[in-house]
């Protein structure tokens, strides 16, 4: 299994999407750089971190997850790799076990880079309130809340494995952004899988009166029954030439 994700590695170097994904890691705190200036959102480090974090967790993270999810499981099928793959001695649930992985190994350096990003751009703007233990905090923030989300992911694995190019994978992720968007706010927010995950690392769950435990379940069912789907499916279904 360790060969695959560092397989998985030599083929990011030569794809152009790990770095657009870094790019767009940093694009919330480029975003805010500049409404900092045109608009004066940002007046601290802590409304900085703040803010991006929002950001990132219900909106841009949703939308890069689905793209880099359909990358992951799908090019196997679009460069007619997985026959050669599969004569490895490893299960086809290892093999995807191995792709989750390098999912969530992914999401942990996209979010290292947003927080850094975000540092960098606010001692740019020149805010004040900047510390270590800020820094940290927002990083455990938002790291909670892109592993919390990595975990509602497990049904796009299942349609990147059902239909293996992007498009649905950018429908899908665009349409929980609005999604999002549109609940953020609201008193069902936490029943929703994509919301939640903020809203539990935020601390903004204390806000609705819903017993804590009621997102965890949604977000761990979501996560189930993506990996039985997926699994089923991928173990079932015959490898095409």
């Amino acid at each position: 299994m360790l060969n695959f994700i560092q397989m998985e590695f030599l083929k990011l170097k030569r794809s152009k999407i790990f770095l657009l994904s870094l790019l767009m890691a940093a694009l919330p705190a480029i975003l805010m750089f500049l409404a900092s200036f045109a608009f004066d959102e940002a007046q601290s480090f802590d409304v900085l971190f703040t803010s991006v974090n929002m950001y990132m967790s219900t909106i841009f993270a949703v939308l890069l997850f689905a793209i880099i999810i359909s990358y992951l499981f799908g090019r196997e099928y679009n460069e007619h790799t997985l026959k050669t793959i599969l004569t490895v001695p490893i299960s086809r649930g290892r093999f995807l076990i191995s792709k989750y992985i390098m999912f969530l190994i992914w999401i942990l350096i996209l979010t290292l880079v947003t927080s850094l990003s975000t540092a960098i751009f606010g001692f740019i703007a020149g805010l004040d309130g900047f510390t270590l233990k800020l820094f940290i905090d927002s990083f455990a923030q938002l790291l909670l809340a892109n592993v919390l989300l990595f975990l509602t992911f497990s049904p796009f694995v299942f349609i990147s494995l059902f239909i293996t190019n992007m498009v649905p994978a950018m429908v899908g992720g665009a349409s929980l952004t609005l999604v999002n968007m549109l609940v953020y706010g609201q008193k069902w927010a936490p029943f929703v899988p994509w919301t939640s995950p903020y809203l539990i690392a935020s601390g903004e769950m204390a806000n609705h009166s819903v017993n804590i435990m009621i997102p965890y379940g949604v977000i761990l069912a979501t996560f189930l029954i993506g990996i039985a789907i997926s699994y089923i499916y991928f173990t079932k279904k015959d490898v095409p030439l």
